[in-house]
C-alpha cells in the first residue's frame, strides 16, 4: 500500500502492472473456472466497471451534477470535436494506409481513447467529489461507439447504440439510489477503493506487453501524436477557460486497455479493415503504456501535492 500512495495513480497502475505481466508470459494462468477465473482472469472487467459507474452515481449529490457538467461537459465536447476534425484530416490526407506505420484505424482508435479507470484512480489523488463524481460521464465518452462513428463519417459503418444505454443505466440508477437514501449512499463509497484496485488489475489482464513492443516506431510517434492533438489542447482549455490546474485534462487523456479492441469490433460491420487489425492493437497497447506512465506522472506536476486523505 505504501508503494502504491507513493506513485501517482498507484493503487490502479501497479495492480495493472502485476496483472499484465502474468497475461503476457501467461495468458491462461487464472482460466481454473469457478471464482478464481471470475476474479482474476479480466473476465470480470464489465461487471466491475458497472460497480464502478454504480457507486460513483451513488455519490454524485444532485447539487454538484451542475459543477460535473460544467467542467467535464467543456472537456469532453472539446475532445470529442478535436477527435473527429483530427481523423477526418488524418484519412482525408493519407487514407486508410496511413503514413510510416500508422493506419488510419490505429490512429482514430488512439485518439479517441479515454481511461475512465485511471482517470478515477487520479481524480481521487487530485481531484475533489465533483472530479469523482464524473466518472460515469468519462466511461459514456470512452465506448467504442465514438471510433466507430467517427470512422461511419467516412465510410457507412452500423452503429449500436446499447453500449451507452447499458452504462446510462446503472449511473443513472446509482444517482437516483444515492439522493435518496444518503445513508446507503455512504455505505457504498468506501467500496470504491477496492474497485479501483481491481480496475487496474482487470484492464492489466487484457494487455499484452510484447504486442506493445512490437508497434516500435508507428506507436512512439502514435504517442506523441495522442499528447500533441488529444491531451495538449485540453490542457490549455482547462488553463485558461476552465481556470483550473489542467490535472483534470490530463487524466482524461489517457488510453484504456480496452480499446486495443475496438479494430476487432469495427471489422464486424466493415471487413475491408481486417488487414489494420493487429497492427492497431499493437500500437494502443504501445499507447495504454506510455500514457499510464506520463499521465500521473504531469497530474502531479499540475495539481501539486495528492489530497490529504490519499
Amino acid at each position: 500500500m505504501k508503494l502504491m500512495k507513493s506513485i501517482p495513480g498507484g493503487t490502479l497502475l501497479i495492480p495493472m502492472l502485476i496483472s499484465a505481466i502474468i497475461h503476457t508470459f501467461s495468458p491462461t494462468f487464472f482460466n481454473i473456472g469457478g471464482l478464481t477465473q471470475a476474479m482474476f482472469s479480466g473476465d470480470a472487467i464489465n461487471f466491475i466497471l458497472g460497480a464502478a459507474v454504480f457507486i460513483s452515481g451513488c455519490t454524485l449529490k444532485l447539487q454538484t451534477l451542475t459543477q460535473v457538467f460544467k467542467r467535464y461537459g467543456v472537456l469532453l465536447a472539446a475532445r470529442f470535436i478535436i477527435s473527429t476534425v483530427a481523423s477526418l484530416i488524418f484519412i482525408k490526407l493519407f487514407g486508410l494506409d496511413g503514413i510510416w506505420g500508422l493506419s488510419a484505424i490505429a490512429f482514430i482508435c488512439t485518439l479517441t481513447s479515454m481511461n475512465p479507470t485511471l482517470f478515477l484512480a487520479l481524480m481521487k489523488d487530485y481531484g475533489d467529489e465533483s472530479d469523482q463524481a464524473a466518472f460515469g460521464l468519462v466511461a459514456v465518452m470512452a465506448l467504442p461507439i465514438i471510433p466507430m462513428f467517427i470512422y461511419g463519417l467516412t465510410s457507412p459503418t452500423r452503429l449500436d447504440f446499447m453500449p451507452i444505454l447499458s452504462t446510462l443505466i446503472p449511473l443513472v440508477l446509482g444517482i437516483i439510489i444515492g439522493n435518496l437514501d444518503h445513508e446507503l449512499s455512504q455505505h457504498m463509497a468506501p467500496a470504491m477503493g477496492f474497485i479501483i484496485i481491481m480496475l487496474g488489475w482487470g484492464v492489466g489482464a487484457n494487455i499484452n506487453l510484447f504486442e506493445a513492443v512490437k508497434a516500435g516506431l508507428p506507436g512512439i510517434l502514435m504517442a506523441i501524436l495522442y499528447y500533441l492533438i488529444g491531451a495538449l489542447p485540453l490542457i490549455l482549455i482547462e488553463k485558461y477557460i476552465l481556470k483550473r490546474s489542467g490535472a483534470s485534462a490530463t487524466a482524461l487523456s489517457t488510453v484504456a486497455g480496452l480499446s486495443a479492441s475496438v479494430p476487432l469490433l469495427m471489422i464486424a460491420s466493415n471487413p475491408e479493415l481486417r488487414a489494420y487489425a493487429s497492427q492497431s492493437a499493437a500500437i494502443t497497447s504501445l499507447v495504454v503504456i506510455c500514457t499510464a506512465i506520463i499521465a500521473p506522472i504531469l497530474c502531479q506536476q499540475l495539481a501539486g501535492k495528492p489530497n490529504k486523505e490519499n
